[in-house]
């Protein structure tokens, strides 16, 4: 838009008029700014739906070089391959999906699932279904464990919430990833989708968003930034142990609510990197289909926790759980015009 003032300095309302051309003009460049920093999703107004999520800021943020992890350079991987770059800012839920959290997206999908009652993929390993209620319910007092899923569920999840929770067959098939994808070629390969829709809201988080949120710390080396280790803003092995006295759960063989470690965070805030559920990611581990995964979990070593330690599993597997991914909303449109406004008031008071 182009504003004209043949008059720009005549008294009060030649500088409200300079005022609003150039508040105007600066709300649409910081929107401008505020839209290459966010996520290439479409921002908007977007539900948390009870989710706590942690903005992953520092867009262009470097990648994990040698020293940091070696398992990402050859002869473990190929020439040219990294890892932790970012150049736009999101979001990543504070903790794993929890058991009360997927057994909502069970009930709702169940009228279309098609497969085993009590399939681990579907249900998780603590949800169960009673006949006697005619609907599935969670084991007593797992509701706040990490859930576990298959991959191809939680991409069903991420469908539901991006198409804000409607209860038809549609909304837990496309959104932020295409089901009719899921399937196997003539070599036995997947043909899942291999990333999500453009303009997602709420997805899987592939390799390179699960470093940086896990390890990359702006602050670390004197302000030059750097990644730690371990997911847990250290690197030194977090202690194995029950909350109180250990870092995480990772190899205890017990389980415990999400979040039960409140000290032990990622740079970002994010709890219960290690242990809990090892984590689905969307990076594709080879042309097979196959998934990679993150992060130790109850039965693992703290090892697993490594930056540079990957694992990889079926879409169709159940071990692992999710931690979601988003975009950072944006301002409402309204912000601008208070800005204006603002710009205004200042005006009057010269």
């Amino acid at each position: 838009m182009r504003f004209r003032f043949v008059e720009r300095n005549r008294g009060f309302f030649g500088r409200v008029a300079v005022a609003v051309a150039g508040a105007v003009k600066a709300s649409v460049a910081a929107i401008g700014v505020l839209a290459l920093s966010a996520s290439p999703a479409a921002a908007g107004p977007t539900p948390d739906y009870g989710i706590d999520f942690a903005i992953i800021g520092d867009p262009g943020n470097r990648h994990v070089n040698f020293d940091e992890g070696r398992r990402f350079y050859p002869p473990y991987a190929h020439e040219g391959f990294t890892v932790g770059t970012v150049n736009y800012k999101y979001r990543m839920s504070r903790t794993e999906i929890t058991v009360g959290q997927w057994l909502e997206f069970v009930n709702a999908y169940r009228p279309y699932y098609d497969g085993p009652t009590n399939a681990g993929q579907f249900t998780s390993d603590w949800i169960v279904y009673d006949n006697s209620l005619g609907r599935y319910r969670a084991i007593s007092g797992s509701e706040n464990f990490a859930a576990n899923m298959g991959w191809r569920f939680a991409a069903r999840f991420c469908n539901w919430l991006h198409n804000g929770k409607v209860m038809e067959q549609w909304a837990f098939e496309n959104g932020a990833y295409d089901t009719s994808t899921f399937g196997r070629d003539d070599n036995g390969n997947y043909t899942d989708q291999p990333v999500r829709h453009a303009d997602a809201k709420f997805w899987i988080p592939n390799l390179d968003e699960w470093i940086k949120a896990m390890h990359w710390d702006p602050n670390k080396n004197d302000g030059e930034g750097g990644y730690w280790r371990y997911p847990t803003s250290s690197d030194e092995a977090p202690i194995s142990g029950p909350p109180g006295t250990g870092e995480t759960n990772a190899g205890t063989w017990n389980f415990y609510d999400v979040g039960s470690y409140p000290h032990t965070t990622s740079p970002w805030g994010l709890l219960d990197g290690s242990g809990g559920r090892s984590e689905h990611l969307e990076t594709l581990a080879s042309s097979s289909g196959v998934r990679l995964t993150n992060g130790s979990d109850w039965g693992g070593l703290v090892s697993f926790d490594e930056i540079d330690r990957t694992a990889s599993e079926l879409p169709i597997s159940s071990r692992s759980g999710l931690r979601l991914g988003s975009i950072v909303p944006s301002p409402p449109a309204f912000v601008a015009l208070l800005v204006v406004g603002a710009v205004v008031a200042q005006a009057r008071r010269r």
